[in-house]
Formats: structure tokens, sequence, C-alpha cells
């Protein structure tokens, strides 16, 4: 009996002892790091292909102890980059890592892993991860279109207009309107029918003939007649009186015009607008037709020259009757002309010949005067 007692309180403090070692044995610290397939996603929601997003996963501690450990990630069975490492807190601490890829065409998908741990992971049943598939939008110019409708797939043109019907939109399209001349060099690339804007020349005006060069006026020299004290011969006074009367300077007929500048003048459409700055040089002034628009000119002076600047001066090279013609054109390539007549006058003091020619006329009328004077007086000669 005494025996009996004894084992049963042996058992019963054995039984004791098992309860209080069981809770330390079944509480022994671990680590739990997991990975799911909802923690990864994508820098950019809207997925182009060919174009470099990140990946992000989250990474998580379900147990007891702190751990590191490395993240693969994968599309099938090939490794995007390179391992990220992770450092985890125990009891539900997380961590992120990211890796950059290049997104394919078509469909794909996701699988991340984590390997390594340290202290080893205690349950491996959640360390993979496997996402489901995305597809990615195959628009490489970003314009809405995708590329097998997009007629510039290289370049963004939502509007999609393709003016001759070829496929190909026209911001890409090299000859918009299909005539065989490059848009650049087309000054027409919306009409087939045409490509150059022809320009008409002005009407070819023949160079004014020279003129004349003015000889000085020869004076013949007077009769010498002999003063005398008496009362004069009457023959003698008559032939005094008709050389005197010989001798009167005679009133020159000259034409004065174009001496002065005058104001601004038009031609006679009013294409252009005219006025004198110096003798031979005057301004010329083109005057687009009403409503603006782009415009070019050519402008024919009557003695050779030309230009097409739409504001000039013109020098001609001596006096006479010059046509200047004025060709205007527009951007459809019609032209209108103007043209005018336009006289540089001989008589001008900034004309050197004429200068020269009314220099030897003065000389001769002030050698006339002194003559007439010293025959009044009965000078001899």
């Amino acid at each position: 009996m005494l025996n009996m007692r004894h084992v049963f309180a042996s058992s019963f403090i054995f039984l004791i002892g098992l309860t209080l070692i069981l809770p330390a044995t079944t509480h022994a610290e671990s680590v739990d790091l997991s990975i799911s397939a909802s923690s990864v996603r994508f820098s950019e929601s809207a997925l182009y292909a060919n174009e470099t997003v990140r990946i992000y996963a989250t990474i998580r501690n379900h147990g007891d102890l702190d751990s590191t450990a490395q993240v693969f990630f994968y599309k099938s069975d090939t490794l995007i980059g390179k391992s990220q490492p992770v450092s985890v807190l125990a009891d539900g601490g997380a961590d992120d890592v990211f890796v950059d890829y290049k997104l394919p065409e078509g469909s794909f998908n996701i699988r991340a892993v984590i390997q390594g741990a340290n202290p080893i992971d205690s349950n491996a049943a959640n360390d993979v991860a496997i996402t489901p598939l995305f597809k990615t939008i195959s628009d490489d110019d970003r314009d809405g279109v995708i590329n097998a409708e997009d007629n510039c797939p290289d370049q963004s043109n939502e509007d999609q207009e393709d003016f001759d019907k070829d496929t190909k939109g026209d911001v890409c399209d090299y000859d918009m309107d299909n005539d065989g001349v490059g848009n650049a060099d087309d000054d027409f690339p919306l009409d087939a029918s045409k490509s150059k804007i022809v320009v008409t020349p002005p009407p070819v005006v023949e160079a004014p003939k020279p003129q004349p060069k003015v000889e000085p006026v020869v004076v013949q020299e007077p009769v010498a007649v002999t003063a005398n004290d008496e009362q004069p011969d009457p023959k003698v006074q008559g032939l005094q009186d008709e050389q005197q009367a010989a001798l009167e300077p005679t009133a020159v007929a000259l034409d004065l015009s174009g001496l002065g500048y005058g104001g601004s003048m038009t031609s006679p459409s009013a294409r252009f607008t005219y006025k004198q700055l110096d003798w031979r040089t005057y301004e010329f002034v083109a005057v687009p037709p009403l409503g603006g628009g782009n415009y070019t000119f050519a402008w024919n002076f009557g003695d050779g020259a030309s230009s097409v600047q739409a504001t000039i001066s013109h020098t001609f090279p001596s006096s006479g009757l010059y046509t200047v013609a004025l060709a205007t054109v527009d951007a459809a390539g019609e032209v209108t002309s103007d043209s005018e007549e336009l006289s540089v006058s001989f008589f001008h003091f900034a004309n050197p010949l004429l200068l020269a020619t009314l220099a030897v006329l003065l000389f001769i009328l002030v050698g006339l005067a002194g003559l007439i004077v010293r025959l009044r007086r009965g000078e001899e000669v």
C-alpha cells in the first residue's frame, strides 16, 4: 500500500513537471516570411508595351524573430534584374522591394520568390507569389490609338487624318496629296493638280534712247565801231543799234519740271506708289491687295534693272522716259500687273551736264553784257 502511494505521488509530480515543460517547447521562437500576389504591383497604372516600369512587392514576417532574405522576380522562368535584399522585423513587420522591368508585347505574369532567409524560414508555403495575367497596350506614340490601328504608329496623331487615303497619316506622309512631289518641295501640298507657283515675268520694256547732247551757243564777234566826239553819223548809229539789238540776250524757255522733289504718287492701278528722292533716284513701294496675305513682287524699271523687294530705292542711269512695271503674285500663283511711265528730266540742278551748260550760258551772257556796255560808251573793242 505504501508502495502504491509512492508510485502515485511520483507520477503526479512527473505530470506537473511535464505540463510546465511542454508550453516552453511549443512556443519556441521562429521566422515566418510571406509574400502575396496582391502585394505585387506596378509604378504605372497603364502598361504600355516596351515601356520600362518598376515592379514593387511587400514582404511580411509573421514569426517571432527578425529576419533577412533575398527576393527574386521572374517572368515565367526568366529572372528580372538582380535579387533584392529585405530586412523584416518580427511580429508582423514589413519591407518593400522593387525591380525595373521593360514591359513585353502581349500578356505576361510575374512570379516573386523569397529565398535565403536568415534565420531559416519555418514556413516555406507562403514564400512564392504568382500574379494573374497582365496585358500590355501596344501604342508607341501614346496617342490613344493602338499600333495595329494607327496610321502613324511612331508619331502622335489622335485625329488619324489621311488626306490622300493611302493608309499613311498626314503627319508622317512624305507626300500628302500623292502627286510625286514631297511636301517640303510642294507649294500646294494638298492639291495634286499643281505643285509650283508659276511667276509670270513683267513685260520687257525697251530702254529709252539716249538724249542728244546740248551744244554751247557760239556768239559771233561784233563789228568794231570808232567813237566820235561830234554828232554821230546816222549810218554808224544805225549800225550800232542793229548790233545792240542782235546782242540783247534772248529768253530761253526751259522745262524746269523735276527741279524739286514732289510728294508720293500712285500707279494707274494703285499697285504701287513712288516719290522722287533725288534727280535720278526714286523710292518705289509695292501695295498688296486689301485683306493681306502672302505675296511676292517683281519689279522691272525699264533700264535693264529689276528687283523682288516690296520697298526699294532705284537710281536711273540718265535722264529719259522709263516704263516702271510691277508684277504682284499671290499664294495661289495669280499675277496682277501695273506700270507707270516715269520721266527723268534733263533739267535738274543735280544734273552736272545741265549745270555745265548753264555755266557756259552765264559766262556768255556776262561777256555780252560787258561788250554792250563798252559799245555804248564808245570804247574800242
